[in-house]
């Protein structure tokens, strides 16, 4: 899909050291992307009268007993995050180069060499790296059908060239033709806040509750798969959140095909969240989903209950009863 080489990198398997069992890859340098993001602000708090550690606790205060967190991120771009790297880079440089210009002249002269100033902390630009990670795992699980499903913050690296580099596919999860379909309509519902194709697909899916109560339904299905700002939770603490969900209509059968798939958008805005950058993925998946239903000559608006059922995939019904 384009991403390689010039925005990510995956390790090549070494196939005669790989096995049925055992896959063995090629070594790429570089460190966790979290870890990256956390030595810049470690500094920056530094240099601002506090600590990465307070900064953290507050920011976790307010999530566990507020519920405050934003429906998206509302920051500098990505391209003026760039700009700003791009001009604390020339002045880095310039001053660099003012220095040694003088010591291999004047200051040599007079024997007076100049200290070089510490030079401008580089700022991590996460919106771009954000908007690789979603845009890269809607590709694979809505045009390939087989996506990493455990995209934790420990399994990307910030290569030194400012890429990111995939790594540890061992929960990776594959869907059959009609679940990346399926998959397609929900996310693309979800863009466009298509309550009515999301009540019809959980229909057809198999999903049962004690009530039927189709506002508890809505907020499940964008807490599970799309967000949990505060336009969804109502400002609860997750928790909460839940727990509420569930006395008010306790979910009874619930297809767990796409649990895998529920999981990657659970971690992917966890590790965002960790960013401070909370994201929505039918922001990204969205489009891509349209995208990929037009391309196999099924678009959006042609999918009514009869097209549902006939792309209805082979279900896994959980069932759970609550007290």
């Amino acid at each position: 899909h384009g991403f390689m080489p010039r925005e990510v990198v995956v390790p090549q398997p070494i196939t005669e050291l790989t096995t049925r069992r055992m896959l063995v890859m090629e070594f790429i340098e570089g460190k966790k992307l979290i870890d990256g993001v956390r030595e810049y602000f470690a500094e920056w708090a530094i240099e601002n009268g506090t600590t990465l550690n307070k900064i953290e606790e507050e920011a976790r205060r307010r999530i566990e007993q507020e519920g405050i967190i934003p429906a998206k991120y509302d920051g500098p771009s990505t391209l003026k995050i760039s700009l700003y790297r791009q001009t604390l880079q020339i002045y880095n440089l310039l001053t660099k180069s003012g220095v040694v210009l003088y010591n291999g002249s004047l200051g040599w002269a007079l024997s007076k060499p100049m200290a070089y100033l510490k030079p401008k902390n580089i700022p991590p630009n996460i919106p771009r790296y954000l908007d690789t990670l979603m845009r890269v795992h809607g590709y694979q699980m809505l045009a390939d059908g087989i996506f990493q499903a455990d995209p934790h913050g420990g399994n990307f690296l910030l290569l030194p060239d400012n890429r990111i580099g995939l790594i540890d596919y061992g929960a990776t999860k594959r869907l059959t033709k009609k679940e990346r379909l399926t998959a397609c309509l929900l996310f693309a519902a979800l863009h466009r806040n298509d309550e009515q194709v999301l009540f019809t697909m959980s229909d057809i899916g198999g999903y049962k509750s004690k009530y039927g109560r189709k506002d508890v339904l809505m907020k499940l299905i964008q807490f599970g798969y799309d967000s949990w700002g505060h336009d969804v939770t109502g400002g609860k603490n997750l928790q909460q959140f839940i727990d509420e969900l569930k006395e008010a209509d306790p979910w009874e059968e619930v297809p767990d095909n796409f649990v895998m798939a529920q999981f990657m958008s659970i971690r992917l805005r966890s590790l965002a969240l960790g960013m401070n950058h909370p994201i929505k993925c039918s922001q990204w998946w969205g489009p891509i989903a349209e995208k990929m239903l037009r391309k196999e000559g099924l678009p959006y608006e042609t999918w009514d209950y009869d097209q549902m059922m006939k792309y209805k995939p082979e279900l896994n019904i959980q069932k759970h009863k609550f007290a």
